[in-house]
């Protein structure tokens, strides 16, 4: 009933000045406004503006009373009002004004200046009353809007502090401050006193959680054995290794290269190498690697290099300036390999016609310098010949 006289009386102050402009208009004039049309209707919007503005303050003030908001939000809305209730007294004191100054301005104006029957100072006056009216009314309208997000949000808020309080709760078992006098102990230590809270259920049940997993572990590997000890799974793992690196040296064969050949001692591997010489290279180095447009494979001496990663090299690039094509692209790495390997068993298998030795002579994993072994071939030829000599003598 109060909020329905406060809008009662503020339609009425509204309407007031503009009585009284009638009643000034009357006395100098024959016909009243009451009976115009156009102030009839610009009289009626004004007040049905402020009666809107009006209840959208009383909306205002309820939801400011509210307890979703917070102090903050009160404060704001609290200054929102007061801003309406400064903006409709300025309305009041404007209609009021018009009141005062109508009878001067009524006296200037003629009937030729009329507008739909109404002197130009009240139409216009009326025209800025609603104007500022519908500006007043679309401010609210907009904070209306905001105070609408404004509760969705708190309330948002609200729920989401409330789901999070339940669910630390139920983690900690904790107890709320209020309440904490209810566990309170007796002990008392210079002012330190102390609570009886509960372990934190994802302690305790994660510790009868190990003891289960304790009994499982125990029955699974010492009392039913299902399980391997240690021991016995370091050895499976160990021949599980072993499996796969041979499983991928024979996939990974092909990877090898003049850095990381090995000789070759698989008679599998020997007889592959001697069926990759047969068909590619006894036309320069004889069958039985004896040597003819080639060197030979028989002897000690090797023009690029007797180890199995020189000769390895030799193959795969081949010397084209000496009339060795590469064969890299005919023959896969594990082959060159294999022939490789086949090559060093000719070493000293003497076959007939065979070519006379090139290159420098190779000591088997000391290569050396030529001029240096001929040396000491010399020498030791020469201690064999004196030793001869000797043992002649005596005879």
């Amino acid at each position: 009933m109060n909020k329905l006289n406060k809008i009662t009386s503020f339609g009425v102050a509204l309407l007031f000045p503009f009585v009284g402009v009638c009643q000034e208009q009357t006395t100098q004039e024959s016909a009243s406004y009451f009976t115009n049309a156009l102030f009839l209707t610009l009289l009626v919007t004004a007040l049905v503006l402020a009666i809107v503005i009006a209840a959208f303050a009383s909306v205002f003030k309820n939801i400011a009373d509210s307890d979703y908001l917070t102090s903050k939000y009160k404060n704001d809305k609290d200054d929102q009002s007061t801003t309406i209730r400064n903006i409709t007294s300025v309305i009041l004191l404007l209609s009021s004004f018009s009141m005062l100054s109508q009878e001067k301005v009524s006296t200037v104006v003629n009937d030729d200046g009329r507008i739909g029957g109404i002197d130009q100072f009240t139409f216009y006056f009326m025209i800025v009353i609603i104007f500022i009216e519908i500006v007043v009314l679309g401010l609210m309208m907009f904070q209306f809007n905001f105070l609408i997000k404004t509760y969705t949000v708190v309330e948002a808020e609200e729920k989401t502090k409330k789901v999070d309080s339940q669910l630390l709760m139920s983690l900690t078992d904790a107890v709320a401050i209020e309440d904490e006098e209810k566990i309170l102990l007796d002990h008392d230590y210079d002012g330190i006193k102390e609570l009886d809270n509960n372990l934190p259920p994802w302690w305790k049940y994660g510790f009868y959680l190990t003891i289960v997993v304790a009994i499982i572990y125990l029955i699974n590997y010492h009392v039913l054995g299902t399980g391997d000890l240690q021991g016995k799974e370091y050895e499976k793992e160990i021949t599980k290794a072993k499996l796969e690196v041979e499983e991928y040296m024979k996939t990974s064969a092909n990877n090898v290269d003049e850095s990381t050949v090995k000789l070759l001692t698989e008679s599998a591997d020997i007889e592959a190498g001697k069926e990759v010489f047969i068909s590619n290279c006894v036309a320069c180095h004889g069958k039985l690697g004896e040597g003819s447009v080639g060197p030979n494979f028989a002897d000690d001496y090797w023009i690029h290099g007797g180890s199995i990663q020189e000769i390895f090299k030799s193959i795969k690039y081949g010397w084209v300036e000496k009339g060795m094509k590469s064969w890299k692209e005919d023959l896969s790495p594990i082959q060159i390999a294999q022939v490789t390997s086949y090559i060093k068993t000719l070493r000293g298998t003497n076959p007939p016609n065979a070519k006379a030795p090139q290159g420098d002579l190779y000591v088997e994993d000391n290569a050396v310098n030529s001029k240096d072994t001929l040396a000491s071939l010399v020498d030791s030829l020469s201690l064999h010949a004196n030793l001869d000599s000797l043992n002649t003598g005596k005879k």
